[in-house]
């Protein structure tokens, strides 16, 4: 293991025994339910990327699945609800790999994604949500991803704007996301053998709608002044959407967005579903049913042996 993957091992050990000043764990993905303040900001996102997961999964037929990245566990314990399928997880962190036990009682091996310890074909499908784009050498990964799979892989990584992706890697920020993909990123890594179904999600025209179902307000660090200035106007306008923009309101925007993502290129995150088998794309037997994934969520859960790094209490 490099000293960067060492140094990123590290910071996520310490984000994953982050809490708030009450004591209990602060959530990286959405496990407390909708708008929990016991969570980082970013829950709409989440759902979305969610959804989307769950609606290409509904498309495969599976009984086991590899979740490489699996952080505190969320997205994996879901999909073993939904489709009753036997779910393990991994990640680099063991705290993330601990807090995936404890609350979800999901196994998980803490593991660099370049060197998976499983054989090959091992599971039916394997998933990497959010993962490789915070990986140097990511076709590395993308080739285990591949190896360990028996029918297919299912990938999501944001649409970053490339200087996005610069500016990261020249201010070496943390974990970072520290490259940039299209809909074409993966076409020369896949083997010529496989199918590809891939499509674009969380519309940047449906940006704002999506912050004022958070309501949230966006932070003005590292931004310039006449965008903090905006920000300061729009700000108290999310604070006061937060009070009427609900659960409805989350899913009409997630219809919305999936019609624009048939008719227009203006997503902010990509979802790809490589077939090791092309006939094993099939109608699904029923939709994703949001009601069901926006219930999910589990008790705050405390931390008998919290970080140093306290996150804000809500």
């Amino acid at each position: 293991m490099d000293q960067y993957t060492n140094e990123v091992k590290q910071w996520l050990n310490e984000r994953f025994r982050a809490t708030t000043s009450d004591g209990y764990f602060y959530a990286h993905q959405n496990i407390y339910g909708f708008k929990s303040p016991y969570a980082e900001p970013g829950i709409a996102l989440r759902y979305v990327i969610m959804y989307n997961v769950l609606k290409a999964l509904s498309h495969l037929r599976f009984d086991t699945l590899l979740d490489v990245g699996c952080a505190e566990g969320y997205m994996t314990a879901v999909i073993r609800q939904f489709f009753n399928a036997q779910v393990q997880g991994t990640d680099l962190s063991e705290e993330a790999c601990t807090r995936a036990r404890e609350i979800f009682q999901v196994p998980a091996d803490p593991v660099d994604a370049v060197q998976l310890p499983y054989a090959d074909e091992a599971f039916d499908v394997v998933l990497s949500s959010e993962t490789l784009e915070h990986i140097p050498n990511y076709d590395e990964a993308f080739r285990e991803l591949l190896r360990v799979a028996r029918r297919a892989v299912v990938i999501t990584v944001p649409q970053d704007p490339p200087q996005l992706v610069a500016d990261n890697i020249r201010r070496q920020v943390p974990h970072a996301h520290v490259h940039a993909f299209t809909l074409d990123s993966f076409r020369d890594l896949i083997p010529s053998a496989y199918a590809v179904q891939a499509w674009g999600l969380y519309s940047g025209i449906l940006r704002l709608p999506y912050r004022l179902v958070e309501g949230r307000p966006i932070s003005l660090e590292f931004r310039g002044q006449y965008e903090q200035l905006l920000l300061k106007a729009l700000n108290p306008v999310i604070t006061f959407a937060d009070k009427v923009m609900n659960e409805g309101a989350l899913k009409t925007l997630l219809k919305l967005d999936d019609w624009l993502a048939k008719r227009l290129p203006t997503q902010r995150q990509l979802i790809f579903v490589i077939l090791k088998d092309p006939t094993g794309w099939v109608e699904p037997a029923a939709a994703v049913n949001v009601d069901e994934l926006l219930a999910f969520q589990v008790p705050l859960h405390p931390l008998s042996d919290p970080s140093q790094a306290i996150a804000p209490k809500p």
